[in-house]
C-alpha cells in the first residue's frame, strides 16, 4: 500500500500544471498517465497570458518562449483563397517580440504575454520539469483500474500497462485530470450540460486534424508567412496554422459524414488550401469534434475532484479549453495545498467549483460565440475568378471576415478577467464593480479578481513580490502596523508575506493601504487599516 497526499489522474497540461503546483508548494503527489510518453499530435496552440502567468511564478515561462513560433515570426491571421492565391483579408497580431517588448500593451496589463506554442512542445517540458521534482511519483504507463472513496481517504489502484503489476494507492485526495471520457467522472454519474456540435460548414461538427511537415509550402505563398492562414474557397475551408516556422504545420479541415478519417488520405486536403501539389510528409492525422460547449454538473463528490477536460469541453475557437483547465489547477493546487499543511477551514476545497464552475461557463460561452460566427461566414462561388466581380467578391468577404473575427485572437478580458465574486472566502464589499467584458480587460483590485500587474523600478513585476502563501501590500505613505493581523495568520498556521512598498501609482491602482492576496495572485481583501477582528478575516480566507 502506497500513501499519498494527492493522486492525480491524467498527465496532460492539467494534471502535469497541478503537479507541478503541488511540488512548489511542497506537497507530494502522485500523477498516473496511461501513455508512456507526451502526445506526438499537436493541439492547443495558445498560452494566454494567464496562463504564462502562472508558468512565471513556476519558474519555467522562459522555458516556454523557446518553444514554438520564434520571435519575429509575423503573429498576423491572414485570409486567403488558396495559400498560392489571393490574400482577401488580414488581422494584424503582434509577433512575440513586439509583446515582449517594453510599453507594449501586453507588458502593460500583465508581466508575461501570451506564448504561440503546440500544448505537444510545452508538455514534454512540463513533464521534464516533474520528472526533475522527488515529491512527485510520475507514473506514465500506469493506469487507475479501480477507486473507493471514503470518508477520510480515498482508495485507488493502479496498473502497470506493461507488465500488469497492480499497485494500491491511499490518498486524501483524486483528482481526475483524465479528460472528455473521464472514467473517474463517468464513475460517479456525473453528467455534462450545455451544446455538443451541429454539423454546419465549419468549426461545427467533425473535423479532421492534419499535423505534416512541408516546408515547399513558404515558396508558393504569396503572403509572408503568418502564424495563421484561414483558406475560403466554395469547396470548403480549413485552417493551417505553423507550429515552429521551419516548416511543420497543424491543419484542421471539416469531414462529411460519410469519410473515415482512419482510411482517408488527407493529402488531397492540404494540396486543396495550397492550391497545388507540393511535397507533403503526413506526421499524423486524427479526428475530433468541434463546436462543443459542455460543463460537467459538479466539479466534486467528497474527496473525488475534477480538472479541465473532465469538466468542460470547448470547441478551440479562441483558445480557452487548455487555459481553462490549467487556471482550474492553478485555483485548486493551493487549496489542496492548505489541507495538505493543516490550515485548511473545513469548507475551502469545496469552494473550487463555486469559484471555478462560473468561470468555465462563461468561457464556453463565449467560445461557442466566436465559433458560431466563424462557421456562419458563407464563401460565395466567384470569389476565385481573375474578373471585377470575382475582385468585388473577394473584397466583401474579407471586409466581413475580419470583422467577424477579429476579437478572436485577443479576448483579453477573457485571459485576465475572470473574477470569484460571490465565492465564500472573498471578502465582498459593496458598490458597483467595474468589470471586464471577453475582449477588455479592466484591471481592478476589486477582491474577487486577479490582483493588478505593476512593474517596479528595479525591473521586477509586483506579482514576483507575492509569496506562496498569502501575501499582504502595504501600501499606505507610511507603513501601517500589521502584526495583529501577521499574529491571526500565524496563529492558523497560514503562510504570510508581508510586501511594503510606498508607490502612489501602485496605491492609486490598489484603491487601499492595506490588500490581501491569496495564492493564487487573486484579491481577498482590501482596506485601508487593519480590522477590528482580524482573525474574522483570516477564518474567511482559508474557508473555516
Amino acid at each position: 500500500m502506497i500513501d499519498i497526499p494527492v493522486l492525480i489522474v491524467g498527465g496532460g497540461p492539467v494534471g502535469m500544471n497541478l503537479a507541478l503546483d503541488l511540488a512548489w508548494r511542497d506537497v507530494p503527489c502522485m500523477l498516473v498517465n496511461q501513455a508512456k510518453t507526451t502526445p506526438n499530435h499537436p493541439q492547443g496552440n495558445t498560452h494566454n497570458a494567464r496562463t504564462m502567468e502562472i508558468y512565471r511564478r513556476l519558474g519555467i515561462a522562459d522555458r516556454m518562449r523557446d518553444v514554438g513560433l520564434p520571435m519575429d515570426h509575423c503573429g498576423d491571421a491572414i485570409f486567403v483563397t488558396r495559400i498560392n492565391s489571393y490574400e482577401i483579408g488580414r488581422i494584424k497580431i503582434p509577433t512575440l517580440r513586439e509583446r515582449m517588448t517594453k510599453g507594449s500593451f501586453d507588458l502593460d496589463i500583465g508581466p508575461e504575454p501570451l506564448q504561440r506554442a503546440s500544448q505537444m512542445f510545452v508538455e514534454r517540458i512540463l513533464k521534464q520539469e516533474l520528472d526533475e521534482k522527488s515529491s512527485v511519483d510520475m507514473r506514465f504507463g500506469w493506469k487507475m483500474i479501480a477507486f473507493t472513496p471514503a470518508d477520510d481517504a480515498v482508495m485507488v489502484e493502479i496498473e502497470n500497462v506493461d507488465t500488469g503489476e497492480v499497485v494500491k494507492v491511499s490518498c486524501g485526495y483524486l483528482v481526475g485530470c483524465d479528460g472528455g471520457r473521464s472514467s473517474i467522472r463517468r464513475s460517479l454519474g456525473i453528467e455534462y450540460s450545455g451544446k455538443s456540435g451541429e454539423e454546419v460548414d465549419f468549426m461545427m461538427g467533425q473535423m479532421l486534424s492534419i499535423y505534416f511537415r512541408a516546408p515547399a509550402l513558404y515558396e508558393v505563398m504569396q503572403t509572408d508567412a503568418p502564424w495563421q492562414f484561414h483558406s475560403m474557397i466554395p469547396e470548403g475551408r480549413a485552417s493551417i496554422v505553423a507550429l515552429d516556422g521551419e516548416g511543420h504545420f497543424l491543419t484542421w479541415a471539416k469531414l462529411n459524414g460519410d469519410q473515415d478519417p482512419q482510411s482517408l488520405d488527407p493529402r488531397p486536403y492540404i494540396w486543396r488550401v495550397v492550391g497545388e501539389e507540393i511535397p507533403v510528409e503526413i506526421l499524423s492525422s486524427k479526428p475530433w469534434q468541434a463546436g462543443l460547449s459542455l460543463v460537467a454538473d459538479t466539479y466534486q463528490t467528497g474527496r473525488v475532484l475534477l480538472a479541465g477536460d473532465a469538466v468542460h469541453l470547448f470547441t478551440p475557437t479562441g483558445g480557452f479549453g487548455m487555459n481553462t483547465g490549467v487556471g482550474d489547477a492553478d485555483n485548486l493546487g493551493w487549496k489542496l495545498a492548505a489541507w495538505h499543511h493543516g490550515w485548511a477551514g473545513p469548507s475551502l476545497l469545496g469552494t473550487y467549483e463555486q469559484e471555478r464552475r462560473p468561470v468555465a461557463v462563461r468561457n464556453l460561452a463565449q467560445s461557442y460565440a466566436l465559433a458560431q460566427a466563424k462557421s456562419a461566414l458563407s464563401v460565395p462561388a466567384g470569389i476565385e475568378e481573375e474578373t471585377p466581380e470575382g475582385e468585388k467578391l473577394r473584397a466583401e468577404l474579407g471586409a466581413r471576415t475580419e470583422k467577424a473575427l477579429a476579437e478572436e485572437y485577443f479576448s483579453v478580458g477573457i485571459q485576465l478577467g475572470a473574477r470569484y465574486d460571490g465565492s465564500p472566502i472573498i471578502s465582498a464589499e459593496d458598490g458597483e464593480i467595474e468589470t471586464s467584458d471577453p475582449f477588455t480587460y479592466v484591471p481592478t483590485a476589486w477582491p474577487g479578481g486577479r490582483a493588478p500587474h505593476r512593474w517596479l523600478e528595479d525591473g521586477t513585476a509586483l506579482f514576483d513580490h507575492f509569496g506562496k502563501g498569502f501575501t499582504l501590500l502595504n501600501l499606505g505613505e507610511t507603513a501601517i502596523d500589521t502584526t495583529s493581523l501577521q499574529n491571526s495568520a500565524a496563529e492558523r498556521g497560514i503562510p504570510l508575506t508581508v510586501f511594503c512598498k510606498t508607490d502612489p501609482e501602485i496605491r492609486a491602482l490598489y484603491e487601499a493601504d492595506l490588500v490581501l492576496i491569496r495564492p493564487d495572485q487573486y484579491v481577498a481583501w482590501r482596506g485601508n487599516s487593519v480590522p477590528e477582528d482580524p482573525q474574522r478575516l483570516i477564518d474567511l480566507v482559508r474557508g473555516a
